[in-house]
């Protein structure tokens, strides 16, 4: 606990040294550190702010809901949200593909590409938004959605159609509106989205507390929650593009096809990649659902939401690496990348156990406190999602350096690997144990799929970039 304290310390006067908003100098290798640092900071800063009002969003609005829906009609709420979550990758990966092949460009300073690429992302994102919503409106009616839910009530029934389209339409509306999003974390201004993600959060607080006091639908309720952010998305966009950087404003005349290529190309691994790690991470509530039934799903979801906080608080100071790593491999600063890797690996472990810890031994208080119902997780279950919230600290910092350094093949083929065991060890576990086998699917499964080979891939990785660039180097002419 002792080591976990001293981290928070050291982390804090790293963010305190440097959170400024004038930025450093950029002629040097250490100016150019410390502006990585600097946009992080603001990044995860920004991010901190954000992440605290979507959590105490989530603190008012669960248990509101939960009292207001009532039990199957909240755990309806909580599997379309699932299912909605394995659409995480329906834009083939286009998103991370516009963010990756944006920090490159910024890395080279080429503000030309960087309109190619934005221009070219929204082109493709919204022809996949197009297609995507007129596939699902065909077969919308063809569907028995109260059926594939798995609920029984007369009025989860009725709404379990409708509200699954709110939130698919909400999303399709959020692939284009993204655009802006990748776009400023590529250039490492991430904290000017994390602001309007604020700004989203407030207002889908106030549109369900609106819901519940009129005592209006669950696909108000659901419309409510996902569509601010969708409006927060297009005011990001309106003002960027319109105001603080009009020289990157889109328009149709700068739609490349090479640019889309290159897109497409980083995209469509990102893709297979997400859809791997969608499968493997969001299918925790249906598969209790259609094992166990909706009563379980309140129970095990209301506990791993709690658990999630951990790795939701750590992601924010993580994301913000992705694009700086590709800006600093770009640039052959990779001293800064290797130092930068080990730092946040330690640090994101040791807070993940300090905080698991805490939540393993209080967790059923907190819980009592939170949503004001009888839910009493297992030992068990308490301490499968806390080990599990510390291996996954340990995954999401590798990844943040293997997706700056485009390396996403490798990726590709270990979560296409984990997901099928996780998935089928998921099945198995809960059959014979319950809901506490979801999290100790997920910890054993990851451990051996993925955990272990990257013990060997990442050392690999940093001594071959090392040696290309020393090479490189050596190679200039003088």
């Amino acid at each position: 606990m002792s080591a976990a304290v001293l981290r928070l310390r050291e982390l804090a006067g790293n963010v305190r040294g440097n959170v400024r908003w004038l930025p450093f100098e950029t002629l040097t290798s250490e100016g150019r550190s410390k502006e990585r640092h600097r946009r992080a900071a603001l990044t995860g800063g920004a991010a901190a702010l954000a992440r605290i009002i979507a959590v105490s969003t989530s603190l008012v609005t669960i248990p509101a809901a939960l009292h207001y829906l009532g039990t199957e009609r909240f755990a309806l709420w909580m599997t379309i949200s699932s299912v909605v979550a394995l659409l995480g990758f329906a834009d083939f990966g286009m998103g991370n593909g516009v963010l990756n092949a944006v920090a490159e460009a910024h890395g080279r300073d080429d503000a030309e590409e960087i309109r190619r690429l934005v221009e070219s992302g929204y082109v493709l994102l919204s022809a996949i938004a197009v297609v995507g919503m007129a596939v699902f409106v065909s077969v919308y009616h063809l569907a028995d959605w109260a059926r594939f839910l798995n609920v029984t009530s007369a009025a989860a029934r009725r709404e379990s159609g409708p509200s699954l389209a709110v939130f698919v339409g909400c999303f399709a509306l959020n692939l284009p509106l993204g655009v802006v999003q990748r776009l400023q974390l590529g250039m490492q201004e991430g904290f000017l989205s994390n602001l309007w993600q604020l700004v989203g959060s407030v207002a889908g607080l106030a549109g369900v507390l609106l819901v519940i006091h009129f005592r209006m639908s669950l696909p108000c309720l659901i419309l409510a929650l996902a569509g601010a952010p969708a409006i927060a998305a297009l005011a990001n966009t309106l003002v960027f593009f319109g105001w603080m950087r009009p020289d990157l404003r889109p328009r149709f005349s700068l739609v490349s096809t090479i640019a889309m290529r290159k897109i497409a190309r980083i995209g469509f691994l990102f893709f297979v990649l997400q859809a791997a790690v969608a499968i493997a991470y969001s299918s925790d509530n249906f598969v209790v659902a259609r094992m166990l039934g909706p009563e379980a799903v309140t129970c095990y979801a209301v506990t791993a939401k709690m658990f999630s906080l951990i790795s939701l608080g750590l992601s924010m100071f993580l994301a913000p690496l992705w694009p700086a790593y590709g800006e600093a491999i770009a640039r052959g600063d990779l001293l800064w990348v290797r130092r930068t890797l080990i730092k946040s690996l330690t640090t994101a472990v040791t807070l993940a156990a300090f905080a698991a810890l805490i939540l393993v031994a209080l967790g059923p208080s907190i819980l009592r406190l939170w949503v004001h119902r009888p839910i009493s997780p297992s030992f068990l279950l308490l301490l499968g999602l806390g080990l599990w919230s510390v291996m996954d600290a340990a995954g999401v910092s590798v990844a943040m350096f293997l997706n700056g350094a485009n390396v996403v093949l490798p990726q590709v083929i270990l979560a296409s690997i984990f997901a099928a065991g996780c998935l089928a060890l998921k099945i198995f576990l809960v059959r014979r144990f319950g809901m506490v086998g979801v999290p100790w699917a997920t910890l054993l499964s990851y451990a051996a799929l993925s955990a272990i080979p990257c013990l060997f891939i990442v050392p690999r990785l940093l001594s071959s970039m090392e040696r290309r660039h020393a090479g490189e180097w050596a190679a200039r002419p003088y």
